[in-house]
C-alpha cells in the first residue's frame, strides 16, 4: 500500500513538473475537404492522434487519462505508450469531424476539436479552419487540475495533408511550420498526387486558437 501511494505521489510530482500538455495531429485527405466545402457533404471525419505527456509509468495512467479524455473525442482508442528519451506519452487514436459551417458546431458533435472547410471568397479554392469547443476544453482542464494540480494545455497542433487526388494541388500557408521549417508570410506549396505536407501551428496561432476557439490553418487553391 505504501509503495502504491509513493508511486502515485511520484506520478503527480512528475505531472506538476512537466505540465499537462496535449499533442494533437490530424491526417487529412484533400479530397474530403473538397467534398465538404464544395458539396456540403456531411459525416466525413479525419483520422488523428493525441499524445499526452506523462511520467515514466505511462501504463499506470491509462485508466485515469482515458476517463478524462474519451468523452471529448470521437472513436477514442488507446494505443501503446511512446517514449522519447526520458519522456513518456499516453497515445490514443481519434476521429476529427470535418464540417461546412462553424455555426453552433459544438451542438453537432462530441469532439473537442473540429475542422471546417468552406469555399474561399478570396481565391478559387477552399479555406480550412480549426475549431475548438471551449466548454469541453474547460471541462477537461477542470478534471486535469483536480487530479494532477496542473492546467491542461495544447502543446502542439499539427495537420498532415495528404493529396489523394490525381492532380497537382497548391496550398497557401502563413505563420506556421511546414515540414518543420518556419513560414511567416503567406507562401504557396505545391503538393503532387500521393504527396504529403506537415503543417504545425506557430505559438502565436496556437495561443490565438486557445483564446478565440477558431484559427485559419491553410487555403487549398484550385488554380493559381
Amino acid at each position: 500500500m505504501f509503495v502504491t501511494r509513493k508511486q502515485s505521489l511520484i506520478v503527480i510530482i512528475l505531472f506538476t513538473l512537466m505540465g499537462c500538455k496535449l499533442d494533437f495531429t490530424s491526417h487529412l485527405n484533400l479530397g474530403d475537404l473538397n467534398q465538404v466545402a464544395l458539396s456540403k457533404k456531411e459525416g466525413l471525419t479525419s483520422a488523428g492522434t493525441i499524445k499526452f505527456l506523462v511520467g515514466a509509468n505511462c501504463g499506470e495512467e491509462n485508466g485515469s487519462l482515458t476517463s478524462i479524455l474519451e468523452k471529448h473525442f470521437l472513436e477514442f482508442e488507446i494505443l501503446p505508450c511512446e517514449k522519447t528519451g526520458m519522456e513518456s506519452y499516453f497515445v490514443a487514436s481519434i476521429k476529427i469531424p470535418i464540417l461546412f459551417s462553424h455555426v453552433d458546431w459544438p451542438q453537432k458533435t462530441n469532439s473537442l476539436i473540429a475542422l471546417q472547410a468552406y469555399p474561399s471568397r478570396k481565391i478559387g479554392g477552399v479555406e480550412v479552419n480549426l475549431l475548438l469547443n471551449q466548454s469541453r476544453f474547460r471541462r477537461i482542464n477542470k478534471e486535469v487540475e483536480k487530479k494532477y494540480f496542473q492546467k491542461f494545455e495544447l502543446s502542439r497542433i499539427a495537420i498532415e495533408l495528404i493529396n489523394d487526388q490525381v492532380s497537382y494541388q497548391n496550398v497557401l500557408v502563413s505563420d506556421a511550420f511546414v515540414n518543420d521549417l518556419p513560414v511567416v508570410d503567406l507562401k504557396a506549396f505545391g503538393l503532387g498526387p500521393g504527396k504529403r505536407l506537415l503543417l504545425e501551428l506557430s505559438d502565436v496561432k496556437k495561443e490565438y486558437f486557445s483564446l478565440y476557439n477558431r484559427v485559419t490553418m491553410f487555403s487549398l487553391v484550385m488554380s493559381i
